[in-house]
């Protein structure tokens, strides 16, 4: 993978990501990590796709995608990001 790399591990963005998501007032619904990478467009940070599931426990379709940055472990969403 061509770029920089981060300087936070794989194993602490998902952690950190975990945090993030305990953090958020979901009201029912629950969050689930299932794939920590670095995609080649943004090799410097963490992508954490996030499957979501309805507070009835029914996946919803698309998941959330989460972004660590690689150097300071701060943590956006897709939406924030490009939205």
């Amino acid at each position: 993978m061509s770029g920089r790399k981060p300087t936070v591990s794989r194993e602490r963005a998902e952690s950190i990501a975990a945090r993030y998501i305990a953090s958020l007032d979901l009201r029912g619904w629950r969050y689930e990590v299932v794939e920590v990478k670095r995609v080649p467009a943004d090799p410097a940070n963490w992508t954490i796709i996030v499957d979501r599931f309805s507070p009835a426990g029914n996946l919803v379709d698309g998941p959330q995608v989460l972004i660590v940055d690689g150097q300071t472990g701060d943590v956006e969403t897709l939406e924030s990001r490009f939205g």
